[in-house]
């Protein structure tokens, strides 16, 4: 919400908030504009289906009818009890003080009865709201967690780790405690506040009807406040999302910021700063809306009281001093409960905002089928074989293509290098291969199967990738290794020592069962990578991807690299990415990429021989010519 000249908030933000520059966002291309894109903020009302889908989560009709059951029992018996003190009081004034102390028993035994049966079916009231509203929570968490690990990988290149935890914290927050207080408080009130005003009405006559008019005057001035209340709320919750999203970036680069020195301190303190008051602002601007309604509601409920009283004076004796006092009592509590009520509803439709927002990423497109049944078999695949034909690749809808009209047939067991300047599309052939996003056109067979026709998960599952940087998990060097517990441990450590870490890893506490710190911390660049080799060494896959993975490794490890694969991948299907040409002379073919296409495919020797071209460049921009030359010599 901006401030205006007709609002309470014009020119206040200027001498009340740190002015900071606004920044842009990251750019992607020219093209696409922005790498993350700016969150989406809902207009208007809440949508009806998203009371539908709350509902339906707390347990459908089913849930409102046994609530509406509790509040009508607990409300007949806080009524009647307090018709039952009327009575009694009554009797003051027709029997004699020894006549009524008689009775006091059988009166206050009825009344505590009373009293005591209200206070258990508010408990059952309780009961109902909390399991109702707690069954909603859990299965909202569960669908978004459900939509998040199915969603493709395009929706977190898009979407900042704080806009996730702003659902996960605050908005599951907000599903978890404050929802089920307010719906507690409005259905109760609401029962509290008609069953008041329609006794003191009736007790007031027609006069009473006066009221009324009044009433609805209520209504408006609520459904006037909750307009701006609900869209304040909105901008509030989207501003914690770079909040989030900036402590947990600076929490994970704290090494790299203090490296940096005292400027880039102070840059990332003005960019908290402005964060805090994108904050602060909207929940200033929210108080200040909602002291203009109280205000208004107090002012309203006055004149209410005035009616009432006015009324009970002119009908003084037509009614007994306990009705009296009974219709003072009903309207007193109604309306301070009714000062809350209006403003309770308007929250209410402000605290649906979460879960409009948790149900907006319940929505998120998932990826295709992890499993198709039936479309490969159990040991897909067998040699592989692996076929581009046409295919065209792009990240996101609409951008430019990133690969085009690439065609080209690796054999079974084939060592192929795949090279290109910075940007060529060398990694992106990697992520059309995993099916990371879907190809724009063209096909990918793998033995003959089109992957598209396969399960994303079968198809990961069966092609091993050693990147550039591996990720190791918190955990066991057992649970890393084999993390579904498929093979034995002589398996484990066959493996271990084909990439020579057996030794390594006897030698520490716990062996298989040793931890692995966040990242690999526990272990170097070079042995997470022998890591990462065991890891597919264990599963014999197939078909084995290094995505530029000796960029980062010493000498002796890149040999030890290049010996296990030679020896133990002689019959998979390799594919190198690299920038250092010596990891690839020795391939069968190179593939070479330029902007998006195959520029060339051929065995480095040829290629070389040549004599011009974009490999005989980079080769000979690297010194690597003679090398090629003595190691291949040309025929």
């Amino acid at each position: 919400m901006s401030p205006s000249v007709s609002s309470p908030l014009g020119g206040l933000g200027d001498n009340l908030f740190t002015p900071v520059m606004k920044l842009r966002g990251q750019t992607f291309d020219d093209v696409s504009g922005q790498l993350v894109q700016d969150e989406e903020r809902m207009q208007g009302d809440v949508s009806l289906s998203v009371y539908s889908e709350y509902l339906d989560a707390a347990g459908g009709y089913g849930a409102v009818v046994s609530l509406l059951f509790g509040l009508i029992l607990w409300q007949a018996l806080t009524v009647g009890s307090d018709l039952w003190l009327n009575v009694w009081t009554g009797t003051v004034a027709t029997e004699s003080p020894q006549q009524f102390l008689a009775q006091t028993w059988y009166y206050l035994s009825i009344y505590a009865a009373l009293a005591f049966l209200a206070v258990f079916a508010t408990v059952i009231q309780s009961l109902i709201v909390y399991s109702s509203c707690m069954k909603a929570s859990r299965a909202l968490f569960e669908h978004m967690t459900d939509a998040l690990v199915a969603a493709p990988m395009s929706f977190f290149d898009t979407t900042p780790v704080g806009r996730i935890l702003n659902r996960y914290t605050n908005d599951i927050g907000t599903i978890d405690v404050s929802i089920p207080f307010q719906v507690t408080f409005i259905a109760s009130s609401t029962f509290v506040t008609v069953c008041s005003v329609a006794t003191a009405v009736y007790m007031t006559s027609y006069i009473g009807l006066v009221v009324l008019p009044l009433l609805y005057v209520f209504v408006l001035t609520g459904r006037f406040y909750v307009k701006p209340a609900r869209e304040l709320e909105r901008v509030n919750k989207i501003t914690k999302s770079p909040l989030l999203n900036l402590i947990s970036e600076a929490i994970e680069g704290v090494l790299v910021i203090r490296a940096f020195g005292d400027n880039q301190l102070r840059r990332f303190q003005r960019l908290h700063f402005r964060n805090v008051d994108a904050t602060n602002e909207s929940m200033f601007a929210k108080e200040v809306v909602t002291t203009w309604f109280v205000l208004r509601i107090q002012f309203m409920s006055a004149m209410v009281l005035m009616v009432v009283s006015v009324a009970l004076v002119f009908l003084r004796s037509q009614l007994t001093p306990g009705l009296v006092g009974l219709a003072l009592n009903y309207i007193f509590s109604s309306l301070s409960i009714l000062e809350y009520l209006i403003p309770s509803y308007a929250q209410f439709e402000t605290l649906m905002v979460g879960p409009e927002r948790v149900a907006e990423y319940c929505r998120i497109q998932p990826e295709p089928p992890r499993v198709i049944s039936g479309a490969v078999a159990h040991d897909w695949p067998t040699n592989g074989d692996i076929a581009f034909t046409n295919m065209a690749f792009r990240y996101k809808v609409n951008d430019p293509l990133v690969l085009q009209d690439v065609t080209v047939h690796i054999q079974s067991g084939e060592k192929v290098g795949i090279v290109g300047r910075t940007g060529a599309g060398k990694s992106s052939l990697t992520m059309a291969l995993f099916r990371i996003n879907e190809l724009a056109r063209g096909s990918i067979h793998i033995d003959g199967v089109d992957i598209s026709r396969v399960g994303v998960k079968t198809l990961r599952s069966s092609i091993a990738i050693i990147p550039q940087t591996p990720v190791l998990f918190k955990g066991t060097l057992r649970n890393y290794l084999d993390p579904f517990d498929e093979f034995v441990d002589a398996d484990l450590w066959g493996c271990l020592q084909k990439v020579r870490l057996a030794d390594r890893i006897a030698a520490v506490e716990g062996k298989l069962d040793s931890p692995v710190e966040e990242n690999g911390e526990n272990f170097s660049v070079g042995e997470r990578q022998m890591l990462c080799m065991a890891r597919a060494l264990l599963r014999q896959a197939r078909i084995v991807v290094m995505d530029e993975a000796t960029a980062a490794i010493d000498h002796e490890t890149d040999q030890n690299l290049q010996r296990v694969i030679s020896t133990e991948f002689a019959a998979s299907t390799v594919l190198t990415i690299a920038h250092r040409l010596d990891t690839v002379l020795d391939a069968d073919r190179i593939l070479v990429f330029d902007q998006g296409r195959l520029a060339q495919c051929d065995t480095p020797a040829a290629l070389i021989g040549a004599g011009v071209g974009i490999f005989f460049e980079l080769c000979h921009e690297g010194g690597y010519l003679d090398k090629v030359v003595n190691s291949q010599p040309l025929e």
